[in-house]
């Protein structure tokens, strides 16, 4: 069934394809420092799956999980947990449609042979919004990319602080973050939709995943800038959504917790660090100018 499969995909780390060693290659995450009189607020992006040769405790970010006393990601550990069962309400629309009919023609022919190959049961999905089946086309194609969610900064982080006994909390709820999918307008969920099978069908997919993560990987705001930048111009609804409405208000956030003493890691996808509307130029106009730390 395709709601078991999608809860599945969400409850559950990605499996890594393959089992041979490679060599671990050094990530040095970008990482931003908001300082007053007594307080300090770390700011860096993750990236939410990676292959598991990744090493992403170099430079900065290392300093600043041992200085700080709380980490803030997007959802807190507690609302992790709760994804499974908030879920379920925001997968189905009021529209019935088979999922092979939401695909442009030429790509029709490679869907079914994908679902054949490596989806889950679709024969009752024709009541799944786009972006749930998107989501289920993704977790395909971050399989074959040998991702894993448990490799994933943000559960690395989280161990880290738990370990270390310190406090571990979230911005925003999973019932925020699905409503926010929800949000999305039906044609653009359609545009992402098909653009995300094209990629699949030329061979391409992987390869987008895995330019974002070498760009995180660097360091490379600029990089990542325009990844952004090429996205925002396919789904500029999506973009605001997703990204810029979000960055605004953990602006509020951050500037509330800056009245506050004590010392903060803010841990959130890469993607909020980037361009001329991320969280760091967004904190810029409202007098706090956090300062690269590398």
């Amino acid at each position: 069934m395709p709601m078991r499969a999608l809860l599945a995909i969400l409850a559950a780390p990605l499996l890594l394809v393959g089992c041979a060693q490679q060599p671990v290659r050094k990530a040095t995450p970008a990482v931003w420092v908001v300082r007053d009189a007594d307080t300090v607020l770390y700011l860096t992006g993750t990236v939410h799956l990676l292959p598991d040769d990744i090493d992403w405790r170099n430079g900065p970010i290392v300093a600043a999980m041992a200085d700080a006393q709380e980490l803030i990601t997007e959802l807190s550990p507690a609302e992790l947990d709760r994804v499974a069962q908030v879920a379920p309400s925001y997968f189905t629309g009021p529209n019935s449609i088979a999922p092979v009919d939401r695909f442009d023609p030429a790509l029709r022919g490679e869907f079914l042979k994908l679902a054949a190959d490596e989806l889950p049961d679709m024969s009752d999905a024709a009541n799944l919004d786009d972006w749930a089946l998107a989501l289920m086309l993704a977790r395909s194609v971050a399989t074959g990319a040998g991702l894993d969610g448990s490799a994933g900064m943000d559960n690395g982080l989280i161990a880290a602080f738990a370990d270390a006994g310190k406090l571990r909390r979230g911005m925003e709820s999973a019932a925020d973050q699905f409503a926010q999918f929800d949000a999305i307008p039906p044609g653009e969920q359609r545009i992402m939709l098909n653009r995300l099978m094209q990629d699949i069908a030329a061979g391409t997919a992987d390869d987008r995943l895995l330019e974002t993560i070498e760009v995180w990987r660097r360091g490379d705001v600029e990089g990542l800038a325009a990844i952004v930048a090429r996205d925002a111009k396919i789904a500029p609804a999506t973009n605001k959504l997703m990204l810029v409405d979000r960055n605004r208000r953990w602006t509020e956030w951050i500037i509330q917790r800056m009245r506050k003493p004590g010392r903060t890691l803010v841990a959130v996808g890469a993607a909020h660090l980037a361009g001329p509307e991320s969280l760091p130029a967004i904190l810029a106009t409202r007098g706090l100018v956090p300062q690269r730390l590398n």
